[in-house]
């Protein structure tokens, strides 16, 4: 490349680098205003870079990158009052778009966002356009320097359709600070406060310093401005401070060339966790896998590849890290604010960076053997009995099912086949009953209760299901259910179509307790009948308790929770409420998903005295947004799916639930 010199002053020097081409950069430097002004001039809309140092021996450091929507096109050197001497350049820039990518993260206050939420229907695009992310970090002094500007382009730009979300990805950050901090600051829920906890998000966007903002745009998902939100040096403005945010919004709504697309961000250091070293595929990555992942990613299974061995990993990578980033996998939904459960196969912040981390280095093989090729899965739980349980006692088996190939299944999504117990010649106790799905591709879920078989079939009286990535175990330590001789069983199936035409008989596994327990185990539920879901809304809120009106006359030792909605499901919530009225949260999921329907086990149960009450908040999605509402809709092309319609209580996944199960025994007073 050629380069001549052009000096413009004792102090300041520009450097013009081009390629021969129509027409070569030419910089031209203006001190009369106190920063270094430089006037760039080339073929317009032609990008850019400036370069400075303070030693044209030395190396150059990054200062922005332009697209020239004037000639000349005059930026000002802020640093330059401080560091008079510096020489600057310019070259061409040939830098490809970046693509953002896809993330779920949870905020300060609980809600779960996911990125590519606004990219499922391009004709709402008109309302969130945008979208920019700001990395911050608790006791960043430049964050709070910025808050009031930050807070200005939050309500200049929202009502035009951008959205601003603050990321704090500092490895010392935890949520309760986080919160404490937003409290400090005066920061709601118009700027959340999202959580990168394994610092995926930063990782991938590149990000560094707080406050960094990166500006992307939700029609494809290119990041049109990164860098500084304005130039100052100070606390405050002056009359040449550059509003680099601002302009490359207010350029990108107007449909006009974003002019300065990248710059050098000052605040605080993001404090990332030290980098993972010699990383083993053998002794630290396929035991992870196995954890976490083989319980659905083996053969015959319900993921939709098997992680047999290493190749098979290898070559799905790129899916991998989009899973992860986007919460789906591993599918566990709790918030990890509120609680902890003994069924938790989510990936801790530290596995989620560790795997992360190996798959961005290449995903290299290394040495040892492949625990992936010898893992076998289908003899256990749910193509068999669970291994920890054993064979049941007793099996009963439902009438042979038949499932059309596709559509909604000709007889109804959900079939109420009946049994009656005959096998056992008295009553009995239970330790456990277990459903083990007959046929795994079409049966969505299964509930046996004693009850109804109508629309309130399954609210109270439940005592097994099967959902995928069940974990079926004892029933609490001193509890059991009791079983009569005759008494009348209700299989709840809900099936799903796969294009081929397909049978089912589930079966129902008991495990008979040799004596009766200290209490008896019940399963209830908080549910609500009269929700009615506007057409397109996302904001629809309902709640329940139980007991339904009044307070708790036991006392009850808690041990499970499970949240039960459709594909318009969004959020759920259970909260115990004392007679203080105090709240305290006991179980939170930001991002409550139809086709993984937990049952959350807690590890310590839950004490709750009698006067308080058990109280069940949620909500709903019935938006063209819902990529789950839309997926089934396009597998099923039934128009009942489609958010147009008001939607109401009832069993079809078309209609909606709402219905919080509870597994608890009554009890005299609180446990030693």
């Amino acid at each position: 490349m050629h380069c001549s010199k052009l000096i413009v002053s004792l102090f300041s020097s520009a450097i013009v680098c081009g390629i021969a081409a129509a027409q070569q950069p030419v910089l031209n430097l203006d001190r009369s205003l106190g920063p270094a002004r430089v006037g760039v001039s080339g073929d317009l809309t032609k990008d850019y870079t400036l370069q400075v140092t303070t030693n044209q021996m030395a190396s150059w450091d990054f200062l922005l990158k332009l697209t020239l929507t004037n000639s000349p096109q005059n930026w000002f050197d802020s640093s330059s009052v401080v560091a008079p001497m510096r020489f600057y350049r310019a070259l061409e820039s040939a830098e490809p778009v970046e693509i953002g990518s896809d993330f779920r993260l949870t905020d300060h206050l609980g809600r779960s966002h996911e990125l590519f939420y606004y990219q499922n229907d391009p004709s709402v695009q008109t309302n969130i356009r945008a979208i920019t992310l700001i990395f911050t970090g608790n006791g960043c002094a430049k964050i709070r320097e910025m808050l009031p500007t930050i807070k200005a382009l939050t309500t200049k730009f929202t009502p035009q359709g951008v959205l601003f979300w603050l990321i704090d990805s500092n490895q010392q950050d935890n949520r309760s600070n986080i919160v404490a901090e937003a409290a400090s600051l005066g920061i709601n829920s118009s700027l959340p406060i999202l959580h990168d906890a394994a610092q995926l998000v930063a990782r991938a966007y590149h990000a560094a310093t707080t406050p960094e903002a990166i500006a992307i745009d939700m029609i494809d998902a290119s990041i049109f401005y990164r860098g500084a939100i304005d130039d100052r040096l100070a606390s405050n403005t002056v009359a040449t401070t550059q509003s680099y945010l601002s302009n490359a919004l207010a350029n990108f709504l107007a449909g006009q060339p974003v002019s300065i697309g990248r710059s050098v961000p000052s605040g605080c250091a993001v404090a990332f966790k030290p980098s993972f070293t010699n990383i083993s595929y053998s002794t630290e990555i396929a035991p992870l896998l196995q954890a976490k992942c083989i319980r659905c990613h083996s053969p015959g299974n319900i993921a939709p590849w098997s992680m047999t061995n290493y190749n098979v990993v290898a070559d799905h990578t790129y899916e991998i890290r989009r899973e992860i980033r986007a919460g789906r996998m591993p599918p566990w939904h709790a918030d990890p604010a509120y609680g902890t459960f003994t069924n938790d196969f989510s990936l801790k912040p530290g596995e989620a960076a560790k795997l992360a981390q190996w798959l961005e280095d290449g995903a290299q093989r290394g040495s040892g053997p492949d625990p992936l090729a010898t893992e076998i899965t289908t003899i256990n739980y749910p193509f068999a009995w669970p291994t920890n349980l054993g064979q049941p006692d007793v099996i009963y088996r439902i009438p042979l099912q038949n499932i059309a190939a596709t559509g909604v299944d000709n007889n109804g999504s959900y079939r109420t086949p009946v049994v009656v117990n005959t096998l056992i010649p008295s009553n009995v106790w239970l330790r456990a009953a277990v459903v083990r799905p007959g046929n795994i591709k079409v049966v969505h879920h299964c509930l046996v209760f004693d009850g109804s078989t109508g629309p309130l079939a399954g609210l109270d009286g439940f005592f097994a299901g099967y959902v995928p990535g069940a974990n079926p175990s004892l029933f609490p330590t001193n509890t059991g259910k009791f079983l009569t001789n005759g008494q009348v069983l209700t299989f709840q199936m809900h099936y799903v179509t796969i294009g081929t035409s397909q049978t089912d008989q589930t079966e129902l596994g008991l495990y008979l307790s040799p004596t009766a327990p200290t209490y008896p185990l019940q399963t209830k539920s908080a549910y609500n009948l009269g929700i009615s879901i506007p057409p397109n809304s996302a904001q629809y809120q309902t709640t329940a308790q139980l007991p339904a009106s009044g307070n708790l006359t036991t006392n009850i030792l808690l041990y499970d929770l499970e949240p039960h909605m459709h594909f318009r499901g969004n959020w759920f919530k259970f909260e115990v409420v004392y007679a203080n009225n105090i709240h305290e949260t006991l179980l939170s999921v930001p991002n409550y998903v139809f086709r993984w329907q937990s049952t959350y086990r807690l590890t310590q149960p839950k004490y709750i005295p009698k006067g308080a009450h058990i109280l069940c908040t949620g909500g709903y999605d019935n938006t063209t947004q819902n990529a789950d509402l839309m997926d089934i809709y396009s597998a099923t092309q039934d128009a009942r799916f489609l958010p147009s319609r008001n939607v109401f209580f009832n069993q079809q996944s078309y209609d909606e639930m709402f219905i919080g199960y509870m597994n608890y025994a009554e009890v005299p007073g609180p446990p030693p």
